[in-house]
């Protein structure tokens, strides 16, 4: 890319008329030419224009490789910024528009940036999304020489309860047979080892965890009506759910489809046919939401 199409590409992506970027400097049609590659700039000229687009006047000068560096260098305050802000998306949509080709610092950003999206759009109910933000991060891990088997050991974590909510929710990229050694400790993959324990019917392990999980917390409750239930205790459980439900603080996507799953099963125990269809009906117009694929 030469200086002309480096600055005509600059100035589309600020959205300036060449009048705006010519300013009192030079006129628009010498402004043109450059554009074109028919006319040379001065070095003072150069310097103008970088100044006007806010980018140093090296980038405009360098060579395709030092284009490169040149662009993260502009990006990475801001990158920075956002990523210590939490802000993922806009991280990523930096690295994206800020560095084409990224290198293994920038890819590392890009897998973190796009498994902490895949985390935020599972809790909202969005889980094809989930899916494929997991997916692309696992695509930029392999690219970078930095360590990923904290991106890798997360994505399985929630790979797993996805697919126990469909097993249509997959990963295309996971690959379940290799080994990783970091291990995820949160409340979220001590919650899913307490569900998968009750369903291979080691009930000790899973009371571990309600020894260790925060009292009040939405996986010690439904931890604990899974014990009720199991001991058929069923009114019981139902209770806690309804209250659940009714709580003033309102239940996210996956933990109201968690309710909704259990409440049929309770109402039904409980002879409240009625609730059970209701609540089943609820379910699956649940389930078809988060299914979509937007």
């Amino acid at each position: 890319m030469n200086i002309g199409e480096k600055i005509k590409e600059l100035r589309v992506a600020k959205l300036m008329t060449q009048s705006e970027l010519a300013g009192d400097h030079i006129t628009r049609n010498m402004l043109s030419c450059i554009e074109n590659g028919t006319a040379h700039p001065s070095l003072s000229t150069i310097l103008y224009i970088a100044g006007r687009l806010n980018v140093p006047a090296g980038f405009l000068l360098a060579e395709e490789g030092d284009e490169i560096v040149y662009r993260k260098m502009s990006s990475l305050a801001n990158i920075k910024r956002a990523y210590e802000a939490g802000d993922f998306w806009g991280c990523r949509s930096l690295c994206v528009s800020g560095c084409p080709d990224p290198d293994d610092e920038i890819c590392m950003l890009l897998a973190d940036c796009d498994a902490g999206i895949a985390a935020e759009e599972f809790w909202k109910g969005r889980l094809r999304s989930a899916c494929r933000f997991f997916d692309e991060a696992l695509e930029y891990a392999e690219k970078t020489i930095y360590p990923t088997e904290r991106i890798e050991a997360q994505a399985r974590i929630f790979f797993r309860y996805m697919q126990r909510i469909s097993t249509t929710l997959y990963s295309d990229v996971l690959d379940e047979e290799k080994e990783i050694c970091f291990k995820v400790e949160n409340a979220f993959s001590k919650y899913l080892d307490a569900l998968e324990a009750l369903d291979e019917g080691r009930d000790s392990d899973a009371m571990a965890f309600l020894e260790i999980a925060e009292e009040e917390s939405f996986f010690a409750n439904h931890i604990r009506i899974r014990f009720w239930m199991e001991n058929r205790k069923f009114a019981d459980a139902k209770e806690l759910l309804l209250s659940m439900l009714r709580s003033e603080e309102p239940l996210n996507e996956i933990s109201l489809y968690t309710v909704l799953c259990e409440l049929e099963i309770c109402c039904r125990e409980t002879d409240d046919f009625k609730g059970a269809y209701n609540y089943a009906n609820d379910k699956v117009q649940l389930l078809e939401q988060m299914l979509k694929d937007v």
